[in-house]
């Protein structure tokens, strides 16, 4: 930096030409900046002050340590580039999300700073012919639209990228069709090779179950008393999820068996739309 002139501001306009003379140098100019000259002369005193001054809620060393300990990697498989100016800045923008791995998994930060994934339907869905569109409040390019079929299948998923030896529960994020009267009935899920099976509920029913010991006021009790794991609730984007499963990951590469949805002979699933499942700590 080069001071080039000093004056006084005196609210009127003026031109300002600056020419630099003939000379085989190279060189590269970012800008002019204006400073009062008070704060120039004061400039190298506060330096030497700021970082102590600072209350440690601005320091990057107290926001890197609530930073994943592979964000450089997040950072790496994100679809977009990611511009941050401190630590700080970076953990809310984990903790808004980003869209990794070809856009088909969309990675979060929650409240206590453990890694959270959803998976698009595209990406967990075994294929099958649904419908696929484009929804505007969806985080992918696409959802699953089930049409009449009275199965859904959910493939195997790698949990390598959340946090380890946490307890994760998996949730199905969803919207309800306008005919919602054929879904009041539990649902059945199924663990690929387990031989283990429970039930779900996508409606929420009009009276008591019993789930794990309580009275869910919420909720109906079927006639035959399976193991409910799921009740769902609205989300506050807008839409539905229930859980269907609770994990435990490792500090390796872990793997959740893959999952099969079932109705009952009158119960269908038409109409309702997939965004994808999602993986959150407990």
């Amino acid at each position: 930096m080069a001071e080039l002139y000093q004056f006084t501001s005196d609210r009127t306009t003026i031109d300002l030409e600056i020419l630099f003379g003939n000379s085989e140098a190279f060189m590269i100019v970012e800008g002019i900046e204006f400073k009062p000259l008070e704060k120039e002369e004061r400039e190298g005193i506060e330096d030497e002050k700021v970082e102590d001054m600072k209350p440690i809620s601005d320091l990057d060393e107290y926001w890197e340590q609530k930073l994943p300990d592979d964000y450089e990697d997040i950072i790496k498989r994100s679809e977009y580039d990611v511009h941050w100016t401190t630590k700080k800045e970076l953990y809310s923008i984990l903790c808004t999300g980003l869209l990794i791995n070809d856009s088909v998994e969309w990675l979060f930060l929650d409240n206590n700073g453990n890694k959270c994934l959803m998976i698009s339907a595209r990406a967990a869905i075994v294929p099958a012919e649904y419908e696929w569109p484009t929804l505007p409040e969806s985080r992918f390019g696409e959802v699953a639209v089930i049409d009449v079929s009275r199965n859904v299948v959910f493939g195997k998923i790698k949990y390598g990228m959340l946090s380890p030896e946490t307890t994760y529960a998996n949730y199905i994020v969803y919207k309800l069709p306008q005919d919602q009267s054929k879904l009041e009935a539990p649902l059945i899920v199924s663990s690929e090779g387990s031989g283990d099976y429970w039930y779900i509920y996508l409606v929420s029913p009009q009276t008591p179950v019993i789930v794990r010991g309580k009275v869910d006021e919420n909720t109906r009790k079927p006639s035959n008393k399976p193991k409910i794991k799921g009740i769902p609730r609205q989300r506050s984007d807008g839409w539905m999820e229930v859980q269907v499963l609770e994990f435990q990951t490792d500090a390796s590469m872990g793997v959740i068996p893959g999952l099969e949805l079932k109705t009952s002979s009158d119960v269908s699933l038409d109409g309702i739309m997939i965004q994808g499942m999602e993986l959150r700590p407990m």
